[in-house]
């Protein structure tokens, strides 16, 4: 199960997510991030996964999709931390 809760009424519109990031919960939080993304094009977004227990390959995919369209990621936890870490090292080019 997932809960997610939508701040957009902020300067940062935040994707607060409970729970595990596996599943159809992936899609449903693809669902809304394309959703309140056309609304608020000009804003920054970020997705708080402080309370995310787990989160399986789909959910990890839709992360990077999303960090490489700008949407900051938080995290808390050694798991999701090494999760958030990886993806967003894979944004950085490697030095030659």
């Amino acid at each position: 199960m997932l809960r997610i809760y939508i701040h957009e009424d902020q300067p940062v519109t935040s994707f607060v997510l409970e729970g595990k990031l596996v599943g159809p919960w992936v899609k449903e939080v693809e669902r809304n991030w394309e959703i309140i993304s056309a609304r608020y094009s000009h804003k920054t977004m970020l997705v708080d996964l402080a309370h995310v227990t787990f989160i399986d390959l789909d959910g990890q995919a839709l992360l990077r999709r999303m960090r490489r369209k700008g949407v900051k990621l938080l995290s808390h936890g050694v798991l999701i931390d090494a999760m958030v870490a990886k993806i967003e090292a894979e944004e950085i080019p490697e030095l030659v």
